[in-house]
């Protein structure tokens, strides 16, 4: 399959499967091929049904919590705007359709001490207390990141996704670990040297 085909394959199940869950609340992949003949997609549920491999992991998508789903499918949006950001002919459609929003003070502090601490990444601990979660820095660094804005956190480590200072993934419970990304750390160093 030559690359534009791909991309445009990639793009519209992805699509469908957004506005699916977003309409309706199954969970399950007879639900979304149901979905697909009344959305007049045939052709797609056709070439689902006769790829197995592409059934599995739609079933297995499917099957993922709608917040977490949801999640993912922001992830990925974002990481295609922040490429298309830095290719020529595509920045500035990027930039219109997700324009990247401004880094708070905290949220500049949160992704020098992350850079600066030299650690792979960092993980989200949430505390069963009623405290604000920690995030503690993994490999190559001891300590948590510093703040004072418990209630902007969540916020401030998204835009950091969003803009593709940091990389988000999913850890196996649900626990989200946050890695530095080479952007990340040229605007640090940038923030640093002027």
């Amino acid at each position: 399959m030559d690359p534009l085909a791909l991309a445009g394959a990639f793009a519209t199940i992805v699509g469908l499967l957004s506005n699916f869950k977003a309409e309706r609340s199954g969970s399950d992949l007879s639900d979304f091929m149901q979905w697909l003949h009344e959305q007049h997609q045939e052709h797609i549920a056709q070439a689902i049904s006769q790829n197995k491999a592409l059934s599995t992991e739609l079933s297995t998508l499917l099957a993922t919590k709608h917040d977490e789903l949801v999640t993912k499918i922001t992830a990925i949006n974002d990481q295609i705007s922040c490429v298309a950001m830095q290719i020529d002919g595509f920045s500035g459609l990027a930039k219109i359709l997700r324009p990247s929003p401004a880094l708070s003070n905290q949220a500049k502090s949160i992704l020098r001490q992350i850079v600066e601490s030299g650690a792979k990444f960092v993980m989200e601990h949430k505390l069963g207390t009623g405290n604000p979660a920690e995030f503690i820095f993994i490999d190559g660094a001891t300590g948590k990141v510093q703040y004072d804005e418990p209630q902007f956190i969540n916020e401030d480590f998204e835009t950091l996704v969003a803009m593709g200072l940091l990389r988000l993934e999913l850890a196996s419970k649900g626990s989200r670990r946050f890695i530095p990304s080479r952007a990340g750390a040229e605007y640090v160093k940038a923030k640093n040297n002027g």
